[in-house]
């Protein structure tokens, strides 16, 4: 696993770089959910939302971008996926914990 991002490293609307070798025999929400962790560096994250939920949509393009900062003290960020595979797209939310 990569170094782990410090939260004050992070700015608002970032653009965040994910891997977009996903496993496509994981659900869809796993897989957004395992980006987010590998860019982060952490162990953990946790989908907040998924919209157009399809398990076997295999993106060709993927993007990210830092949408929220917690400032309460947990140095967590949500971390918004947009997904495109040729005529549907995904939208996903993950909120993970920095460093």
């Amino acid at each position: 696993m990569k170094a782990a991002i410090r939260f004050t490293d992070v700015s608002l609307g970032q653009p965040v770089e994910l891997d977009e070798r996903m496993e496509s025999d994981s659900p869809i929400a796993e897989r957004a959910c395992a980006m987010v962790r590998q860019w982060a560096g952490a162990a953990t994250a946790s989908l907040v939302s998924m919209h157009l939920w399809d398990d076997r949509l295999a993106p060709e393009q993927v993007a990210g971008r830092v949408m929220a900062r917690h400032l309460d003290g947990s140095n967590r960020a949500d971390v918004e996926i947009l997904m495109r595979a040729q005529d549907r797209c995904a939208r996903a939310v993950v909120r993970v914990a920095l460093g």
